[in-house]
């Protein structure tokens, strides 16, 4: 069984062209609706939140409440025991990365909505916070699926997981705008935010995680040879307690 190794960053330039382009956009749109006070797609907005919300009860509003859950204390909790898992499996690397996303994430959030100072919808169904613009659940349901992709996700699944990684960030968007905690486009920069912001956390931490990745994989190489076979290790050590040391 290969062991669990982080997955590189994507060798495409337009990944991390979008991972810097993505979070200026966002700060723009903010800056655009401080200044404008309502924003040219407020129609959008208004017609997406007469469509969808309903009664405060039944299995989509339980859906919605579980969600809003998870996008608050008891999601941070369980990252504190993912992080936990990861220090104990000793990939702390993978570990740093993790906080690392969800800490620059959710101040990149937290800076453009004092930015925008955009008020929630009116008819909003539950308590909340701060301001509307953007949404900061979807923000973290976005940066906790890039972070499932690099971390946990092995390299030979990944086509498989992104769309469910789409799935469960648009359903955190619906649940959202369903409860008419935020406008429609909140939740698409929040998304696109929490997505860009991890996607430069794992960009920035590549040689640290590359790190991970070369010291699991030459772990479970035989010794005297590397993880690719090209016998660039060598044995420490004698019978059961020897060792590969990568040169």
């Amino acid at each position: 069984m290969q062991p669990m190794t982080p997955n590189g960053f994507p060798k495409s330039r337009l990944a991390l062209a979008l991972a810097v382009l993505v979070p200026l956009g966002v700060l723009g749109d903010a800056i655009w609706i401080r200044l404008a006070g309502t924003p040219p797609w407020q129609g959008l907005d208004d017609h997406w939140n007469a469509l969808v919300g309903g009664p405060a009860d039944g299995v989509r509003w339980q859906l919605a409440q579980l969600l809003n859950r998870l996008g608050a204390a008891p999601g941070l909790a369980l990252l504190a025991i993912a992080v936990v898992a990861l220090l104990l499996t000793k990939r702390w690397r993978s570990a740093v990365f993790a906080c690392a996303a969800v800490a620059a994430s959710a101040i990149a959030v937290d800076l453009v909505k004092r930015v925008g100072d955009r008020p929630r919808p009116l008819d909003v169904m539950i308590d909340t916070g701060s301001w509307a613009f953007p949404s900061g659940h979807a923000a973290r349901m976005a940066a906790f699926v890039v972070i499932v992709a690099v971390v946990w996700i092995p390299a030979r699944h990944l086509r498989t997981w992104w769309p469910v990684a789409v799935f469960l960030t648009v359903l955190m968007m619906g649940a959202r705008t369903w409860q008419h905690a935020h406008w429609l486009t909140d939740t698409i920069a929040g998304a696109a935010l929490g997505w860009s912001v991890t996607a430069l956390a794992w960009f920035a931490l590549t040689p640290l995680l590359d790190r991970e990745r070369a010291q699991r994989e030459a772990l479970d190489a035989p010794v005297g040879t590397d993880a690719d076979g090209s016998g660039a290790l060598r044995s420490v050590g004698n019978g059961k307690h020897a060792i590969a040391e990568v040169p």
